[in-house]
């Protein structure tokens, strides 16, 4: 299978442990553990269970979702959203004893489908799916026993389910339809090997029972080749992503399953819980496998537990925390296809790095090796609003950050750091500058150590006035 390496960084993640950051708040915290033994060796995260408390906490989840599948839609992308239920729901029955599937947990995938589906996002219904399916218990399950994970058979199961939504929607259907069909054939070993889902055994208390391996046949998916491609390996624009979580990572199977079904290639970008959804969104949304090739079609799987782990949620890593509403500034920004000048002039001073003729070129820096302390200056004619954003191109040779430094009249000042990929091509940046008051007059970007650095193409650029609303 073809990598791209635009996109490496994400598969090159380890699995992280599905401890997940959701554990502080659960109902069954007084656990020792997060893992759960229930009937017949079959393990379970206390953290899926859940009850009414958490409604608002989903409800912004949704909200955000909905605003940010306007803000697709306007730009020609088709959203689908693919969450996947807890595996409490889905085998209740193994449950131990002590714990029940209360009302909140049984209808709560159904209710915020339904919420989703009501603002006209695309939503595959995967509960259903799961809990109906004749493999539900037969001897190749659709979660594996021992681990949070599905088995390669829910994974291809997930992928149909996918592939139904798809084709029974007319504006899905013509989005697949534009995209490049290949062909993908799927072979199924004879033995069944052990199999590398065991994160639940290492959420169990110390001195638990020990479990056999699960057995699972290995499922491969291959590419057959196509004279489209050419003898360097260049492709036809792929025009569908997924973007999801350790679900989503090749060696569950699930990518392939999905390139099965469909009879397309997808560009897959799999981000483990410890960042989470939304980290793992924006990051695919700024990288050039995006910013060159939007997809037509973008799959967000989510799992149905996350729901309620907002960017803003208060137990995540502070690494990775976020402003809800800026979350949505920024991902709306990086997905404009175009932009619609500000009523705000940007203007870079001729101080810094732009303060040497030899590196102004126009209204283009182009500079040799700078340091920490170096920067260029951008002012504007009059303070920057909230749906303001600013849209540059960018080449930090050797440096992996830029930050920008953002400051006016009666305003705090304000310091964003912002990944930049540190080769010698150019890269586009976007980013709004919220503030806490009237707005900024004045940014500075300093691009830190580096071989050389370039900024061009300068403009700031203005969001959809109803992202808001």
């Amino acid at each position: 299978m073809k990598k791209y390496s635009t996109i490496q960084r994400f598969h090159s993640v380890a699995i992280a442990s599905m401890l997940n950051l959701l554990c502080t708040s659960v109902v069954h915290a007084v656990e020792s553990a997060p893992g759960v033994i229930g009937k017949d060796e079959w393990l379970f995260y206390n953290n899926e269970m859940t009850d009414a408390s958490q409604l608002t906490a989903t409800s912004v989840s949704l909200d955000l979702i909905k605003r940010f599948n306007k803000v697709l839609a306007a730009n020609g992308i088709e959203l689908v959203v693919v969450m996947i239920p807890l595996k409490m729901r889905v085998y209740s029955e193994f449950l131990p004893d002590s714990i029940k599937i209360n009302d909140y947990v049984a209808s709560n995938y159904d209710r915020m489908s339904k919420v989703l589906r009501a603002a006209n996002v695309n939503t595959v219904d995967l509960n259903s799916a799961f809990v109906n399916s004749p493999k539900r218990n037969s001897e190749t399950p659709l979660f594996f026993r021992l681990d949070t994970h599905w088995t390669p058979t829910g994974a291809m199961l997930a992928a149909e389910s996918i592939k139904a939504t798809v084709i029974t929607s007319p504006v899905l259907k013509a989005a697949l339809d534009a995209t490049p069909e290949e062909t993908f054939k799927l072979t199924i070993a004879n033995r069944k090997r052990p199999s590398k889902g065991r994160d639940l055994v290492e959420q169990l208390p110390k001195n638990t029972i020990t479990f056999a391996p699960e057995m699972v046949a290995q499922v491969n998916v291959t590419r057959v080749p196509v004279s489209k491609e050419d003898i360097l390996g260049n492709r036809t624009p792929i025009g569908l992503t997924l973007v999801g979580s350790s679900y989503s990572m090749e060696w569950t199977g699930f990518p392939d399953a999905l390139r099965y079904v469909l009879q397309r290639d997808i560009l897959d970008v799999a981000i483990t819980a410890n960042q989470g959804s939304w980290v793992g969104m924006e990051s695919y949304l700024r990288d050039d496998a995006f910013q060159t090739k939007a997809p037509k079609i973008l799959f967000w799987e989510m799992p149905e537990r996350d729901m309620r782990a907002s960017p803003d949620y208060k137990f995540r890593d502070i690494r990775y925390f976020s402003d809800n509403t800026e979350w949505l500034l920024r991902a709306s920004a990086w997905v404009q296809a175009s932009c619609k000048p500000s009523a705000v002039t940007a203007k870079l001073m001729p101080v810094g790095l732009a303060a040497s003729a030899d590196n102004l070129k126009g209204t283009n820096i182009a500079t040799g090796p700078t340091n920490d302390r170096d920067f260029i200056e951008i002012n504007f004619d009059k303070p920057v609003k909230k749906l303001d954003y600013l849209s540059a191109w960018t080449a930090t040779i050797g440096s992996k950050s830029v930050t920008l430094e953002a400051s006016g009249p009666g305003v705090a000042n304000r310091r964003f750091t912002m990944t930049v990929p540190g080769d010698d091509t150019a890269h586009v940046l976007k980013t709004p500058l919220p503030s806490s008051g009237a707005g900024f007059t004045k940014v500075r970007v300093f691009p830190g150590k580096t071989n050389a650095f370039v900024f061009e193409r300068l403009q700031l650029c203005q969001q959809p006035e109803n992202i808001l609303k």
